[in-house]
C-alpha cells in the first residue's frame, strides 16, 4: 500500500527487501491472520521476534480481521515504532566502539605490524573473553608459524592471513553477538512501552465503538479518533451520556417508543402483472361407453338394436342385415363419454400495491434556557442522544433545534459524519431564557421540505414558556392533517398546561421524585 512505501524506501532498518517482508507480515497477520515471518538481514531479523509478540494480541487481531483500513493504521503504527526504535538506539552511546575500533584496526595489519597489535589485541581479548571463548594461547602459536622464515612451503607461506581471518572472523561473532544482545534487550524494553500504549489504544477503541455504535463502524477512523484530545475529551461526554441513557432504561424505553410511533398515511401504486385464469370444460369420449343419448344408423356390432339382430335369424332377412351393415345402416344405440378437464389462460391484469412505508425523520426541538441547568440537562442530552442512535439505525434523517431566547440548528440528515456535531451539542451549556416559538416555526418550515416532509417532532423542555401564537398553532394542526405527530417530553411540574394541549402525546420525568422513572411515561394532560 502506498501509506507503507515510505518505510519500504526509507526505513531506519534493514534493506527495502526485508523491510517489505516486515511489512506484509504485519499487515497480512492483522488483516487475515497469517503469521509467519522470514526475515535473513540480521538487523531486521532482531525485530522479529518483538513483531510476533505484538501481534499476538487476540483483541487486536480480531478487531483489525478482514477490515483493511484498521489493519492499515495499525500497520503504520508498528512500523512506525520500529523506525523510532531502531533510531533512538542509534543515538545511544555504544560500550562496545572501542572494541570496535580495536577490531577494525586489527583487520588492517600485516605481517610486519602483527606483532605490536597482535600484544594489544590478545591482551583484551583475554581480558574480556577468555579462552574458552576464544582461545589467544592457540592462535598465538598459529601466528607464529606463519611467520617462521624457515617454513619454504608455498602455502605455509599464505597462512598468516589465513590465520588472522580465523581469528578476526571468531572475535568478531563474539562482538556481534554482545551487540544483539543489547540491542534486543533494548527493543524488547521499548516494545513492552509501546504494546502498552498500543493495546490500552486497542481496549480504548472497543470502548468507543460501543459507544458510537451505531453511528460509526469505521474503526480505521475511530482509530485516528481515540489519538488525540478527541479522545479525552469527547470521548468522556459520549461515555457520559451513554451511561446514563444506560442507568435510567425509562429514557431509552420513551425513545424506541418515539421511534415506533411513526404512522405516516399509507399511499399505494398501481402496478401491472401477469394473471391467470383457470377454465373448467367438459370433453367427449365418442369411443367409450357411458350416457345412452340416441339411436344412430353406423356398423357398430357391439350396440346393435335388438330389432336389426333379428334380420340374422332367418336366411331371407340376413342379406338384408349384410346390407346394412356394409353401409353402415345399422340401427345401433348411441353413447357419450364425457370428461371434465381444466386449461389456462394469461392475461395482463392491474392492481393497487401499498407503497412500502419508511420511517420518517425526527425533528428534535431542545430547551438550551438557564431553567434547564442540571439533571434537565442531562436529561434531555440524553433523550437526544438516544433518538440519535435510533436515528441512524433505522436510517432516518434528523434535524435539531436548540432554543432559548434564538434558535441554533443543527441539520444531522448524514449522521455518520456528524459525530463532532453532536459532541458540540452535548458539550454545550444551558442558558437564557425561553421562547419555543421561533423554534416550533423552524420545525414547521421543515415540514414543508423534501427531506423532513411528515417528520416526528419532539420538543424537550420544562415548558415554562408563553403559548405558541394562533398562526403557529394553525400551522401545527395543517401539519398534523398531513400526518405529522407531535410529542413533548415535559421535564419537572411546573409546566404552561396550554403549550402542552398543542402535542399529540405527553411525557414528564420529574427529576424531584424517587420515582421518575415510572412517572416519564405519564400522560401529562390528566395532570
Amino acid at each position: 500500500m502506498r501509506s507503507f512505501q515510505k518505510f519500504i524506501t526509507f526505513g531506519a532498518v534493514a534493506d527495502p527487501i526485508n523491510r517489505k517482508k516486515i511489512t506484509d507480515f504485519v499487515y497480512d497477520s492483522l488483516f487475515n491472520g497469517k503469521s509467519n515471518i522470514n526475515l535473513k538481514n540480521s538487523e531486521s531479523s532482531n525485530y522479529a521476534s518483538s513483531l510476533s509478540q505484538i501481534i499476538s494480541n487476540e483483541k487486536m487481531k480480531n478487531l483489525s480481521r478482514n477490515d483493511s483500513e484498521l489493519s492499515q493504521k495499525i500497520t503504520e503504527d508498528v512500523l512506525d515504532f520500529i523506525n523510532r526504535t531502531k533510531k533512538a538506539f542509534n543515538k545511544l552511546d555504544n560500550p562496545y566502539e572501542e572494541e570496535q575500533l580495536m577490531l577494525n584496526s586489527f583487520k588492517t595489519i600485516s605481517e610486519k605490524t602483527f606483532r605490536a597489535e597482535w600484544d594489544k589485541a590478545s591482551s583484551f581479548v583475554k581480558t574480556t573473553y577468555g579462552n574458552k571463548e576464544l582461545d589467544t594461547v592457540f592462535y598465538e602459536k598459529e601466528f607464529v608459524k606463519s611467520l617462521n622464515p624457515g617454513i619454504k612451503d608455498k602455502k605455509q607461506a599464505v597462512q598468516f592471513e589465513s590465520v588472522k581471518e580465523h581469528f578476526i572472523e571468531k572475535w568478531e561473532e563474539l562482538l556481534i553477538k554482545k551487540q544483539t544482545k543489547r540491542e534486543l534487550e533494548f527493543i524488547d524494553r521499548e516494545r513492552e512501552k509501546f504494546c502498552q500504549e498500543l493495546y490500552k489504544k486497542i481496549e480504548e477503541l472497543m470502548k468507543i465503538q460501543e459507544l458510537l455504535e451505531p453511528f460509526t463502524n469505521e474503526l480505521g477512523r475511530l482509530w485516528d479518533m481515540s489519538k488525540g484530545s478527541w479522545n479525552k475529551n469527547s470521548f468522556d461526554i459520549i461515555k457520559k451520556y451513554a451511561e446514563l441513557m444506560k442507568k435510567d432504561k425509562a429514557i431509552q424505553d420513551l425513545a424506541e417508543m418515539l421511534g415506533r410511533m411513526r404512522s405516516a398515511e399509507k399511499e399505494y401504486e398501481e402496478e401491472l402483472f401477469t394473471n391467470i385464469k383457470i377454465k373448467p370444460e367438459w370433453k367427449f369420449v365418442h369411443a367409450e361407453k357411458s350416457d345412452l343419448v340416441g339411436i344412430r344408423e353406423s356398423d357398430d356390432l357391439s350396440a346393435l338394436l335388438p330389432s336389426e339382430t333379428v334380420l340374422l335369424a332367418d336366411k331371407a332377412t340376413e342379406t338384408v342385415f349384410f346390407k346394412k351393415f356394409v353401409e353402415k345402416k345399422l340401427q345401433t344405440f348411441e353413447y357419450i363419454a364425457k370428461q371434465l378437464s381444466y386449461s389456462e389462460e394469461e392475461f395482463q391484469d392491474k392492481r393497487l400495491r401499498e407503497k412500502e412505508e419508511s420511517k420518517g425523520p425526527f425533528i428534535i426541538c431542545v430547551d438550551t434556557s438557564g431553567s434547564m441547568h442540571g439533571t434537565p440537562e442531562n436529561v434531555a442530552k440524553t433523550l437526544c442522544f438516544a433518538l440519535l442512535k435510533i436515528a441512524l439505525r433505522d436510517k432516518r434523517k434528523c434535524y435539531l433545534i436548540s432554543f432559548s431566547t434564538s434558535i441554533e440548528t443543527l441539520d444531522l440528515a448524514d449522521l455518520k459524519n456528524s459525530i463532532d456535531k453532536i459532541i458540540d451539542f452535548l458539550s454545550m451549556s444551558f442558558h437564557g431564557g425561553t421562547d419555543a416559538t421561533p423554534a416550533m416555526k423552524e420545525a414547521l418550515r421543515m415540514l414543508s421540505s423534501d427531506s423532513y416532509k411528515k417528520a416526528d417532532v419532539i420538543v424537550v423542555s420544562d415548558f415554562i414558556m408563553p403559548e405558541f401564537d394562533e398562526n403557529s398553532k394553525d400551522q401545527i394542526e395543517k401539519a398534523r392533517e398531513t400526518g405529522t405527530k407531535f410529542h413533548s417530553l415535559l421535564i419537572g411540574r411546573s409546566q404552561n398546561t396550554q403549550v402542552i394541549k398543542e402535542f399529540d402525546n405527553n411525557w414528564q420525568y420529574d427529576p424531584d421524585r424517587s420515582e421518575s422513572m415510572i412517572t416519564l411515561l405519564k400522560n401529562t394532560n390528566k395532570l
